[in-house]
């Protein structure tokens, strides 16, 4: 007899991740990976992804995701081992801290290119392939899209971008049989999210205080949280969901 847990495998799909050498990257590559997934790795770094595709039994991908035409072609490599089911648009940048006031073009364009320009690319590459037999899209967002954050205005934007593009396209290939959802995580852990504070732990540590007091949970998201939410949305568990950036922010935005 089938069980609702069922829904949740991912048996003979192929799956592309991008942002796979990272510590989310490579959290949401492992799960879809033991959900059944081949999982083809994609990212800047060649030796991280490589370790993550030899671990999980995936394919690695060299790929800079801001090169539109490299996306289109590593996706088309990827569709060509049995066809194409899933996408997670992953990857991103650490951003230096600047106030709109300050916000300078370079910065701005550097931001929009690796965050909303990287989930265009793969958007956009993917959909001949997904078309053919339906399928998902996963696009990364932030928990910055609701709590408008003082300091950090080209990544903020570029988030909110990645859920209002995400909408539109779920209108746009509803009737494809494709779902696209994106994830807004609050802040995690991890060396690129930390990096302002290498070789200052004391400071490191009252930084994570600040994020688990701002949570009613008291705690702070993991990776495995996320990849958690990403699986769900790739599987017929959400066969009716699609539009929707999914919060997994320990209820840091609710209006308390």
């Amino acid at each position: 007899m089938a069980s609702l847990f069922d829904a949740w495998r991912l048996d003979g799909r192929v799956a592309f991740v991008t942002g796979a050498g990272g510590a989310i990257g490579e959290a949401v590559a492992t799960a879809l990976a033991a959900a059944g997934a081949h999982v083809h790795c994609a990212d800047l770094r060649a030796e991280a992804v490589a370790a993550v595709a030899a671990r999980i039994g995936g394919t690695p991908v060299l790929l800079d995701v801001t090169d539109r035409a490299a996306v289109f072609a590593a996706i088309d490599a990827a569709a060509a081992d049995g066809g194409l089911h899933i996408v997670c648009n992953l990857a991103g940048i650490a951003g230096r801290s600047q106030r709109v006031v300050d916000l300078d073009e370079e910065a701005f364009d550097a931001m929009f290119a690796a965050h909303f320009g990287g989930v265009l690319h793969g958007c956009q590459a993917a959909l001949p392939h997904l078309r053919r037999a339906g399928g998902a899209i996963v696009n990364m967002s932030s928990e910055a899209i609701d709590i408008a954050p003082a300091t950090i205005a080209s990544y903020a934007v570029a988030k909110a971008s990645i859920s209002s593009l995400t909408r539109i396209l779920a209108a746009e290939v509803a009737g494809d049989g494709i779902r696209v959802n994106a994830v807004a995580p609050s802040f995690i852990p991890s060396e690129l999210s930390l990096v302002r504070y290498a070789g200052d732990p004391e400071g490191r540590d009252r930084y994570l205080d600040w994020w688990r007091a701002k949570s009613p949970l008291g705690q702070l998201c993991s990776v495995d949280d996320v990849a958690a939410q990403i699986l769900y949305l790739a599987s017929d568990a959400a066969g009716y969901v699609t539009g929707q950036t999914l919060r997994a922010n320990g209820g840091i935005s609710m209006p308390w």
